[in-house]
């Protein structure tokens, strides 16, 4: 669920959420920008943070709902994120309706990261066209002044590596490894997917099915998670969802320094994947749940780290 912001720190969204629905062979893209599983009554609140490997800044964001509704911050009210050494303001508005985003830097690699509604009149109008200290109408502190969430950020995947880096067919699996942890996180692996036919591109995500999302260091990746045929009906493909998409959107992003599309999953151009040269980018990420400062809190609070290895498919 992490949040895309429409500038360099579009990630955090590890965040939240959108829905994309592909339908093979009809292609056709649906994507709704909103979180999706917000509940119709009561506060709902998304937190989330990922760090990815040799990346020293956190990519932070959250999403405040009432009652279905995005709660828009205003009035002074911001959000501010911090590690034991830095802290910044979540001012940016996120790809998502309701959410804000920003970059945490963290170059002393801190584990907890810890999110405070905090009430900064100037501070959060710094980006308005106005002078804010001439214009300065300040109605007080919100009713979410105060609250607060931690999360503990998992151990970066270490040594990760595929057993084959070449394909040329999508019967063809793999073997992917990582140093173990061992302390109940678990894993998701993402792809983020570039064909081409020498013309056009074919730019998608995946979701892997992992058959068990322990943190045991091995998995076996079928390449038919990843490429697939558009002509066909019979395939596996699951393609990414929620804020899975908004954070390996912005992954790209902060890996390219800022050269990656912007809209990269979601400007399909329908060249078929399984008879093209695509590029892989495999991620790999250790989520671990966070918690809310109230068990009365409804939502989901989460921090992974994560990293990434290339792969490549041509096909014979």
């Amino acid at each position: 669920m992490v949040l895309i912001s429409n500038k360099n720190l579009r990630i955090a969204a590890t965040l939240v959420s959108t829905s994309i629905l592909l339908l093979l062979g009809a292609c056709d893209i649906e994507i709704n920008n909103n979180i999706p599983d917000v509940p119709p009554e009561g506060r709902f609140i998304v937190v989330g943070a990922n760090q990815h490997k040799d990346i020293t800044d956190v990519q932070v964001g959250i999403a405040i709902f009432d009652d279905a509704d995005p709660v828009n911050l205003v009035g002074g009210d911001v959000v501010q994120a911090s590690t034991s050494n830095d802290s910044i303001l979540l001012l940016e508005s996120g790809f998502y309706r309701g959410s804000y985003v920003a970059s945490l830097p963290n170059t002393s690699n801190f584990d907890q990261v810890n999110f405070l509604m905090v009430h900064e009149p100037l501070l959060a109008r710094q980006d308005r066209w106005y002078p804010v200290d001439l214009l300065n109408i300040d109605p007080g502190a919100g009713e979410l002044v105060g609250a607060s969430a931690d999360i503990n950020l998992p151990p970066v995947p270490l040594n990760m590596s595929a057993s084959i880096t070449n394909f040329s067919s999508i019967n063809d699996s793999f073997v992917l490894t990582w140093a173990a942890e061992g302390t109940g996180d678990t894993m998701r692996v993402r792809s983020a997917v570039n064909c081409t036919n020498g013309t056009a591109n074919n730019t998608y995500g995946t979701e892997i099915n992992i058959v068990d999302d322990s943190d045991d260091g091995s998995e076996n990746v079928d390449l038919n998670q990843i490429i697939y045929d558009i002509n066909s009906d019979d395939q596996i493909i699951k393609f990414l969802l929620a804020e899975a998409r908004a954070i390996l959107q912005e992954l790209l992003i902060k890996l390219s320094n800022g050269a990656a599309d912007d809209e990269f999953f979601a400007n399909l151009v329908f060249i078929n994947p399984i008879e093209n040269s695509c590029e892989i980018r495999l991620f790999l990420f250790r989520h671990r749940d966070g918690s809310f400062d109230s068990t009365s809190t409804n939502g989901r609070i989460f921090g992974s780290r994560s990293a990434d290895i290339t792969l490549f498919y041509n096909p014979n």
